[in-house]
C-alpha cells in the first residue's frame, strides 16, 4: 500500500481547492501545516491500517480532533468507513465540510470539555486522536473515558502527541527556559486574524504519563514508541549529532501509544465548571 502517496493526494487537495478554515486568508499556512505534519499523517495512517488487520470492509474509524481531514480522507480512500470530529469553530466553515462530504467522510462537531461523544457505544474500530491531547485546557479522562464508550470491545485507541521528556525540553529547562507556549502565544489565541484557537499547548506528556492515562481508562497499551518527525531538523543541523542525540530514543520529541480496548471502567466523575 503506497500510503505517502495516498497522504501526498490528500494533501494536495488543499493546495488546488484552499479552505482558509477560519476565514482569515491562511490557505498558505494550512497548506504548510500540512507538510510540515505528512510523514507524521503517513505514519498514522499506516500504523492503523496494520493494527485492524488490513481487513477494511465494515471497519469503522473516528479521529477525534481531523482538522484539515489528512488522517481521515487518506483512511477513507483505502476502504474504511470514516467518522471525523472537530470544534465547532472549525465545523462553521462551509469549504470544509464540503471537503469531507466530497470524500465521503461523516463530518461533524463536538468540544471535548463536558460533552459526550455523538455516537453510540460500541461504534468504532478504532478511534485516533493525535496531536489533540496537548492541547486541552482541561481534565482529559472524561473524553478518554467517552472514547472507550464508542469504541468495540478489542478495537484501538491511537495517541500521538509530542514527548514533554524529548532532549529539545530538557535542554530549554537547563537553560532557565520554559517548555511551554511563550506569552505572546496567549494573546494569538485571542486574535481574530491569527490560526491559532485551539494552537496552544496546555499539557505535555511523558511516555509513561501517556501509558499510564491508557492503561488506567480500560485499555490495555498493545504498542508505543517514539520518533523524530520532520519539523526538529532545525535544532539538529548536523545529521550525524541527531542520530547521536536520539539513540536514546526518549529523547526524541514525539510519541505514540496505541491501545486496545479491553474492559469498560465504571469510574463517577464529579465533573464542576471549577475541574473540568
Amino acid at each position: 500500500m503506497d500510503y505517502a502517496g495516498i497522504v501526498d493526494a490528500v494533501i494536495e487537495q488543499h493546495k488546488l481547492s484552499p479552505i482558509d478554515i477560519l476565514g482569515i486568508g491562511d490557505m498558505v499556512g494550512e497548506y504548510n501545516y500540512l507538510m510540515t505534519l505528512k510523514d507524521s499523517y503517513v505514519r498514522t495512517v499506516s500504523d492503523v491500517d496494520r493494527h485492524l488487520g488490513k481487513v477494511r470492509e465494515n471497519k469503522a474509524c473516528l479521529e477525534i480532533g481531523s482538522f484539515l481531514g489528512a488522517v481521515s480522507i487518506s483512511l477513507s480512500q483505502i476502504g474504511y468507513r470514516v467518522s471525523a470530529l472537530d470544534i465547532p469553530e472549525f465545523h462553521k466553515s462551509s469549504k470544509l465540510r464540503e471537503l469531507y462530504r466530497r470524500n465521503e467522510v461523516e463530518f461533524g462537531s463536538v468540544n471535548l470539555r463536558g460533552s459526550g461523544l455523538p455516537f453510540e457505544t460500541n461504534s468504532f474500530d478504532a478511534v485516533i486522536i493525535c496531536e489533540v491531547m496537548e492541547h486541552l485546557n482541561f481534565n482529559p479522562l472524561p473524553a478518554l473515558l467517552e472514547i472507550n464508550r464508542v469504541l468495540k470491545p478489542g478495537g484501538y485507541v491511537y495517541v500521538g502527541m509530542p514527548n514533554q521528556a524529548s532532549l529539545r525540553n530538557r535542554i530549554r529547562l537547563l537553560r532557565g527556559q520554559s517548555i511551554h507556549n511563550p506569552m505572546q502565544d496567549f494573546f494569538h489565541q485571542l486574535d481574530r486574524s491569527r490560526n491559532m484557537i485551539v494552537g496552544l499547548h496546555w499539557r505535555e506528556y511523558t511516555m509513561p504519563e501517556t501509558i499510564e492515562l491508557i492503561d488506567k481508562m480500560g485499555f490495555n497499551v498493545v504498542e508505543s514508541y517514539y520518533f523524530a518527525g520532520n519539523d526538529d531538523n532545525s535544532r539538529f543541523p548536523n545529521s550525524i549529532i541527531k542520530k547521536l542525540a536520539y539513540s536514546y530514543k526518549p529523547f526524541m520529541p514525539f510519541q505514540v501509544v496505541i491501545g486496545r480496548k479491553d474492559s469498560t471502567p465504571s469510574y463517577d466523575f464529579w465533573q464542576t465548571e471549577a475541574n473540568s
